[in-house]
């Protein structure tokens, strides 16, 4: 079976395609319903004919019918096609911002590493869609790695088991941000933003991880030291889906019933839509939603006209 290519379109090429398939959209939507006020007449004049000037009107009205139809079935197309390439260009748009801020935060770590009053631990933005840096001069770093050890029971005469679990992994900063007071707090509330929103960070130093929420951020004031100091925790996060299937059977019968999960449910994103609009509108939590789409930011507005997975 014949595979139809599809024609990638540069950046510039979609902008024109999008306005040409918005015109036809536009024209065909004008002619569906040009022909319908036509239409309209024509059955008005057809509802005092009679005889051949009867017959005549009928056939142009069903004349006129298929006419709009095909007209209504073009603007569906091109609109469709818009609605596509709108997506296309707002994922592009979205990935060339991405790659231009870990560009800059690749270029500013560099810029950095020369400077010894400054520091050289970092914590940043995962996702890309900050170019925002705070550099810090570490002082101890403590990551602490939880296992919950359960005992399992067992019939009698079976070896005794245990199962273990790991649990969360914590990690504790004391740091110092160097500069001047007007630095050291735009660093801070820096930090402060990226806590309240829920972002995903990375934290370089001895201890480097990638995928971390902030658990808690707290500041010193000392008059006789020239660096702010701060503490924070961090829990190192893993998303994922849980995805379960199994049998089971109802007692005193054999009919036997497969738990299926439910139904995927995806939503288009309108102007202004967030992860946090939708948790609310679909009773669910922006951590999940995350984890089920492509986007990883939890705060900033979603392309418009992408699918999002709500359930």
């Amino acid at each position: 079976m014949m595979v139809a290519k599809t024609t990638y379109l540069n950046t510039k090429q979609l902008k024109s395609a999008i306005k040409s398939n918005s015109l036809r959209a536009q024209h065909e939507g004008n002619r569906s319903y040009l022909i319908g006020v036509q239409t309209k007449v024509l059955q008005a004049k057809y509802d005092k004919a009679s005889g051949s000037d009867k017959a005549t009107l009928g056939r142009m009205i069903e004349t006129y019918k298929g006419s709009q139809k095909a007209h209504i079935a073009a603007h569906k197309k091109y609109a469709a096609k818009v609605k596509a390439e709108k997506a296309t260009l707002a994922k592009r748009s979205t990935a060339a911002k991405v790659q231009a801020n870990k560009n800059k935060i690749a270029g500013k770590i560099a810029n950095n590493k020369p400077k010894f009053n400054t520091g050289h631990m970092m914590l940043y933005r995962t996702d890309g869609h900050s170019s925002a840096i705070v550099f810090m001069s570490s002082v101890p770093e403590s990551e602490d790695n939880t296992v919950q050890v359960t005992p399992n029971a067992l019939p009698k005469g079976e070896p005794t088991a245990t199962h273990s679990q790991q649990t969360e992994k914590d990690i504790s900063i004391t740091a110092r941000i160097m500069g001047t007071d007007a630095q050291q707090r735009t660093a801070f509330n820096q930090l402060l933003k990226w806590k309240a929103e829920g972002c995903e960070m990375t934290y370089k130093g001895r201890i480097y991880y990638k995928h971390c929420l902030f658990t808690a951020l707290h500041r010193e004031y000392n008059k006789d030291e020239t660096a702010l100091t701060i503490t924070f925790g961090l829990q190192f996060i893993d998303w994922s889906e849980l995805k379960t299937s199994g049998k089971s059977a109802s007692s005193g019968t054999k009919s036997k019933t497969h738990n299926k999960s439910t139904a995927k449910k995806y939503v288009t994103t309108k102007l202004g839509t967030t992860y946090a609009s939708l948790a609310d509108d679909y009773n669910t939590t922006i951590a999940k939603l995350i984890s089920m789409n492509s986007y990883k930011s939890a705060v900033n507005i979603l392309p418009y006209g992408v699918k999002i997975r709500v359930s």
